[in-house]
């Protein structure tokens, strides 16, 4: 099997659009949550928090896009030049993407209802408010970025949720490790939309406070938004163009709680089973492990269940193993979310 090294780093974040911008915050401590001003205050009641991307797209033939797309692209093509690469390929099925997503690209929903003031007028879709619809499709997202770097190998969208841009990641590096591709961008995207936001407001999971990780006081999560882009390779790869390697990515797990559509197992058995399976895929003791980066959204359920999925693994190793829960700072970026975290404890070797 190849070995999957990481040699360039592209982020869109709360937190800063580049990759020092980004670090230097969150070694500070800073925090991107701020009060929510991308949807209409008036619709909702208390105090509204989000963690928003402050960024503006330049790119003129991307304007019909989706966020997603849009931060996807901008933190890919800053991935490659850390990466030390073109940002135009040439073609050739050895080099591909993919991206995880939760919501894919719903804002194109929100800014086609207000364009044509659809609710209101109570109409049918007008024809051009259904050609919109094209840039909604999750797999947009990668085909787009395909298409503006020229990557000719795989183009997957991976929608599943908050695991979505490990998930890539992890999808990316078993293309490399088996042969099939030399290069690939992988990570995960993710913009504001109403659809998002509201769903969260209604389940009564954000916080109108500090989103607070593993806190006894902790109230719930802040949605939040952005992109994380890596450049993996094949070692003999990178080395061949002395490319700068910033870590080796040994292993990952996949599994299923196959417990509830929005709850987790409050037991913590598939998150449990899942770093159990990249443990031993890595071939690594659980001894040897100086980090942990929790998913730690801050709601009730989620984080008593990663305890109880974390004392399963380490035991009495979890008592000195440091962790880190970044949406206290990056709120909940969905699709991005666990990649802009990868990157964090990448940075911090």
């Amino acid at each position: 099997m190849k070995r999957v090294v990481i040699t360039g780093i592209g982020v869109i974040s709360p937190l800063g659009n580049d990759k020092e911008t980004f670090w230097s915050n969150l070694l500070l401590g800073t925090s991107g949550i701020r009060k929510m001003t991308k949807l209409p205050l008036e619709k909702y009641q208390g105090n509204m928090l989000a963690a928003e991307v402050s960024w503006t797209d330049t790119e003129e033939d991307l304007k019909d896009c989706g966020l997603a797309t849009r931060y996807a692209i901008a933190a890919a093509q800053e991935s490659l030049r850390d990466a030390g690469l073109p940002t135009t390929f040439k073609g050739g099925n050895q080099h591909g993407v993919i991206i995880g997503t939760t919501n894919a690209n719903q804002d194109v929903m929100d800014r086609t209802l207000d364009t044509f003031n659809i609710i209101e007028k109570n109409q049918d879709w007008p024809i051009e408010a259904q050609a919109m619809f094209t840039h909604m499709r999750p797999i947009e997202i990668s085909t787009t970025v395909s298409r503006a770097l020229n990557l000719g190998g795989p183009s997957v969208v991976i929608p599943t949720a908050c695991a979505a841009g490990n998930y890539a990641i992890g999808t990316a590096c078993s293309l490399i490790k088996s042969g099939r591709a030399k290069l690939m961008l992988a990570g995960g995207a993710d913009g504001f939309n109403r659809s998002c936001y509201t769903t969260f407001y209604r389940l009564g999971g954000m916080t109108q406070e500090d989103c607070r990780p593993f806190d006894k006081n902790r109230t719930g999560m802040v949605v939040g938004e952005g992109a994380g882009m890596l450049v993996l390779e094949e070692l003999e790869h990178a080395l061949a163009r002395g490319a700068h390697i910033y870590g080796e990515v040994k292993g990952y797990g996949i599994t299923c709680d196959a417990y509830h559509r929005v709850a987790p197992d409050p037991e913590g058995k598939g998150a449990s089973r899942a770093m159990e399976a990249a443990i031993k895929r890595s071939n690594i003791l659980t001894s040897e492990i100086d980090l942990i980066s929790a998913h730690g959204t801050g709601t009730p359920a989620n984080d008593s269940q990663e305890v109880n999925a974390l004392s399963q693994i380490f035991g009495e190793d979890l008592e000195r193993i440091p962790v880190s829960a970044l949406k206290s700072m990056l709120g909940h970026c969905m699709g991005a979310a666990s990649a802009l975290e990868a990157i964090a404890v990448i940075l911090t070797l």
